[in-house]
């Protein structure tokens, strides 16, 4: 299957928790904004199912901010199980401060609460014609985590800077041998704020950045919910 893409720069993803505000309000001081952000598109449920090494090589590095670290995703938008149309496989490479990533679109497929797996997942690359470099780094990978969360969407009339709000945050913990994907942790009163910009913009972020109420936070989502499900099997 051909059209993966790449992002050609490398840009900056600034986060921030916007306690105790809700999403409504977060979404009110974002318009106030001086630099005059509107709705890019509609508001839509984003699930995700994470990968990693079996002894977690890429939550490690992200849980401790290594200079250079990346992350592994099948993303699609909507319902969370079912038939799933127009996945997408990507992957996150992060240098210090800014990232990239990587995009491969996958065949749909059925996702169901009690049935799904590494093996499963395998299957559905197979047929993904993914190239062979992509290929032989997913030989070493296992689902280990989903999440949703909704998502809005804002962006500067130039273009130029984009905010995207989530809440609604659930996290599922997931096996590389059977799942039966029920049980759930949620933070429902976290509202995470990203604002995103290329390299060539990092002068003016600050103009819109210093106007917002909100907590500067790494608050990666594949750390939170890793971390729970870790401290749960630990206790």
């Amino acid at each position: 299957m051909q059209g993966y893409t790449e992002l050609n720069t490398y840009r900056y993803e600034r986060k921030f928790v916007a306690h105790p505000l809700n999403r409504f309000a977060t979404e009110a001081v974002v318009k106030q904004n001086s630099a005059f952000f509107v709705p890019a598109y509609s508001a839509r449920y984003i699930n995700n199912i994470y990968f990693d090494t079996p002894g977690l090589d890429c939550y490690f590095d992200n849980l401790f901010g290594n200079g250079e670290r990346w992350k592994a995703r099948l993303r699609w938008y909507g319902d969370k199980f079912g038939e799933i149309s127009s996945p997408v496989l990507e992957f996150k490479i992060k240098k210090g401060l800014v990232g990239t990533k990587k995009s491969y679109p996958i065949p749909s497929f059925v996702f169901t609460q009690s049935v799904f797996n590494a093996s499963d997942l395998s299957k559905l690359f197979d047929k993904a014609g993914l190239p062979d470099d992509i290929r032989e780094k997913l030989v070493g990978l296992q689902p280990v985590l989903l999440n949703r969360y909704l998502r809005s969407y804002y962006t500067t009339l130039n273009k130029k800077f984009r905010i995207t709000i989530d809440d609604q945050l659930e996290y599922f913990n997931m096996k590389p041998s059977w799942n039966h994907i029920q049980h759930s942790f949620k933070e429902s009163n976290k509202v995470v704020v990203e604002l995103k910009y290329d390299m060539d913009n990092n002068s003016h972020a600050g103009e819109i950045s210093n106007q917002f109420p909100f907590r500067l936070d790494k608050n990666s989502k594949f750390v939170s919910g890793m971390s729970h499900f870790r401290n749960e099997i630990a206790q």
